[in-house]
């Protein structure tokens, strides 16, 4: 009779290789120490791109701000809105600590 040998209930691969992102090489390494939480972020983005939620959200609001003060398109941030909601924050505050976050940079298309 044959023997199975189980797999380990605490493997952890060495690496996850992602698809580019913004361009980039995106790998899960669990080696390196703490980097980003939020790798669910960059999951949001390729999943948007296949199905241009992000898009079709943009296209379907008006914006009415006058374009002499605009910083900041409004496909931006609704991306950035949409995604921080899907990660777990809700509230808001914690958008000016999430920008330079480098997982939620790649994954809104602002790596530079």
């Amino acid at each position: 009779m044959p023997t199975t040998t189980r797999p380990a209930l605490d493997f952890t691969p060495e690496q996850l290789h992602l698809p580019p992102a913004a361009g980039f090489t995106v790998r899960a390494d669990f080696s390196a120490g703490e980097v980003s939480s939020d790798l669910g972020a960059l999951v949001l983005s390729a999943v948007d791109r296949r199905i241009g939620l992000i898009d079709r959200l943009t296209g379907a609001i008006a914006d009415s701000r006058d374009p002499r003060y605009i910083t900041h398109p409004l496909r931006d941030l609704l991306t950035q809105r949409v995604f921080q909601i899907a990660c777990g924050y809700e509230d808001g505050n914690d958008a000016n600590a999430l920008r330079h976050d480098p997982l939620f940079k790649l994954a809104a298309g602002r790596a530079a």
